[in-house]
């Protein structure tokens, strides 16, 4: 029996067989070049998409359209105005989750809140009284504040005159915004970090890392079944939000080793083997500047390292430090001077050790000396651990005929300093030192010198019988830690009683820009920790304590005690 004909045209000195087989393979790379063709289309829309949504992104928080303008905008019914203060950010803040302030309060735009999308993460919708926006709905809230249920919105709430090319690309990333739990979260636990080096103290490194573990294993040990309470809630809107926000800690301790050049390395591999959704406490000594840019650059929360040195860099978004360390010791010491009888007219001799701490505080000194109209200030340099003879002193000293003295210098050093300008006919009239170069636990200089020196001390003050930090030594005391070094162990607990704190009032909403958020808002005017007798941080702030004492080493009673105090706020 013949077999049929091939369909098709025939291909002139070729059998059936091949001119078959010539057509099927002509068939199959048409399908490729189709498929090819679809995918490349696929491309070029998620990337035209990605495009949109990052423009979107650009326009949520700096409220800058695509012709990098701000957008207008009419404001309490009847104020033109095109600011970059009108941004979404501003007042739904970045997370999207909202703020409030009094009785003005500004609603989450998630994704969740305002379509209903759960994203790729799931998770809860959040209960609503009034129904979900699509684009068309959300567009004309946007630009004549009219709700989903068509009530006009609050007169807080600006009209933006959007053009379709930058209302496409907001409406793109609010569906994005939110969509789910950030990096090192699961429905059971959260990952977090802490960061020692090698660079650091022994003392800092051993307090922060066993503050931390102490810390995360009573949190853990204590649950009482809150994994299954936290389940159970997270199942109806209406559950109670400090159990659905419950997570068990898991600690990371990353040990950085070497020196600063070679730890962004080893950080990146960290983060690589169980990215953390935040950074807990952490001591590296004066180098934290690599581990500030890091956790910019990875989008990282750090609570309140332990260091007398954090990053001065501009963009400051997820580090959150207890002060500026030697920065607003310097500044304090400044002020003091400048207010002094003498005032800018006095002749100023700073000793400073010679390392990263002593030059970032000799070059605070000098701006701001220089910005209160000051003149004839004389520095000098000291290697660590080590000090002038006597001649070398005196001499200094009787060229310099210094009015003040700045001495950043540590307890060995300033003794023999003591010493030589007790001698002096006409020595200086008084001499400042600071926290975080001289210790003044048990130590005692004679008269007169000692008459003319001040501390710039920038935690409360201690009292005699009674404790300094009572919050922090309590609890130290409770766990048999009260051997640690007192203040980077009190450090090291309250940036666990902060973040932990932050994370139970965040429900079930774990996102990083979340926790920073919650932290301006919670540790506004705290009292949450007894280490500052004042901490404030406002929206964008990202220093707890601005200021320090000013106070007279005392000679009696309690080592460590001070008179005479008053605070410099900055």
């Amino acid at each position: 029996m013949r077999t049929p004909a091939v369909p098709g045209p025939k291909l002139p000195g070729l059998t059936w067989r091949v001119q078959k087989e010539c057509r099927l393979w002509a068939s199959a790379l048409l399908l490729l070049a189709a498929a090819a063709a679809a995918v490349a289309g696929a491309s070029v829309a998620a990337q035209a998409g990605g495009a949109r949504v990052d423009a979107g992104e650009r326009l949520y928080r700096t409220g800058l359209g695509a012709n990098g303008e701000p957008i207008a905008a009419i404001v309490q019914g009847d104020v033109v105005n095109a600011t970059v203060a009108l941004a979404c950010a501003n007042c739904h803040k970045r997370s999207g989750l909202g703020t409030s302030e009094g009785r003005n309060r500004a609603p989450p735009i998630t994704a969740a809140a305002l379509f209903g999308e759960l994203g790729v993460h799931g998770g809860l919708r959040p209960a609503r009284r009034t129904p979900l926006y699509d684009d068309a709905t959300l567009r004309r809230a946007l630009e004549a504040g009219v709700g989903s249920d068509g009530r006009e919105l609050g007169a807080l709430m600006p009209r933006f005159r959007l053009g379709d090319h930058d209302a496409a690309a907001l409406l793109a990333y609010l569906h994005t915004l939110g969509d789910g739990a950030d990096a090192g979260v699961s429905a059971t636990e959260v990952r977090l970090a802490t960061i020692v080096a090698d660079s650091a103290p022994v003392a800092e490194r051993e307090a922060v890392t066993r503050v931390l573990e102490r810390f995360a294993a009573i949190k853990n040990s204590g649950t009482r079944r809150e994994v299954e309470r936290a389940a159970a809630s997270r199942r109806q809107l209406y559950g109670e939000r400090h159990i659905r926000a419950f997570r068990r800690w898991r600690l990371d301790v990353w040990r950085l080793s070497g020196p600063p050049a070679g730890w962004r390395t080893q950080l990146e591999k960290y983060y690589a083997a169980g990215a953390p959704f935040a950074v807990v406490s952490g001591a590296v000594g004066d180098e934290w500047a690599t581990v500030h840019e890091f956790c910019e650059q990875r989008a990282l929360p750090c609570v309140m390292p332990v260091t007398s040195l954090p990053a001065s860099a501009p963009a400051n978004r997820y580090n959150v430090y207890y002060s500026a360390g030697v920065l607003t010791e310097a500044n304090v010491t400044a002020r003091e001077l400048l207010g002094d009888p003498r005032g800018a007219r006095q002749r100023v001799l700073l000793l400073y050790p010679d390392n990263a701490r002593g030059r970032a505080a000799r070059g605070a000194l000098e701006s701001a000396w220089r910005a209160g109209g000051g003149g004839g200030l004389v520095t000098r340099a000291l290697a660590p651990g080590t000090a002038p003879g006597s001649q070398d002193w005196l001499a200094l000293l009787r060229q310099a005929r210094p009015d003040s003295v700045v001495a950043w210098l540590d307890a060995t050093q300033l003794r023999e300093f003591a010493s030589v300008a007790n001698g002096l006919e006409r020595g200086p009239q008084r001499v400042l030192t600071a926290e975080s170069f001289t210790d003044w636990e048990g130590l005692t200089l004679p008269a007169p010198i000692a008459a003319r020196l001040q501390h710039v001390y920038p935690y409360r003050l201690p009292a005699p019988g009674r404790a300094q930090f009572p919050r922090e030594e309590s609890w130290l005391k409770s766990q048999r830690l009260d051997a640690l070094a007192r203040i980077p162990a009190a450090k090291a607990l309250f940036a666990c009683h902060a973040t932990g704190e932050a994370m139970a009032a965040m429900a079930d909403s774990y996102s990083r820009e979340y926790l920073i958020e919650t932290l301006e808002h919670m540790l506004d005017g705290s009292n949450m920790t007894t280490l500052y007798p004042l901490t404030t941080l406002g929206t964008g702030q990202r220093l707890l304590a601005k200021g320090a004492y000013v106070a007279r080493p005392g000679t009696g009673g309690a080592a460590g005690l001070y008179t005479d105090s008053h605070w410099v706020q900055l």
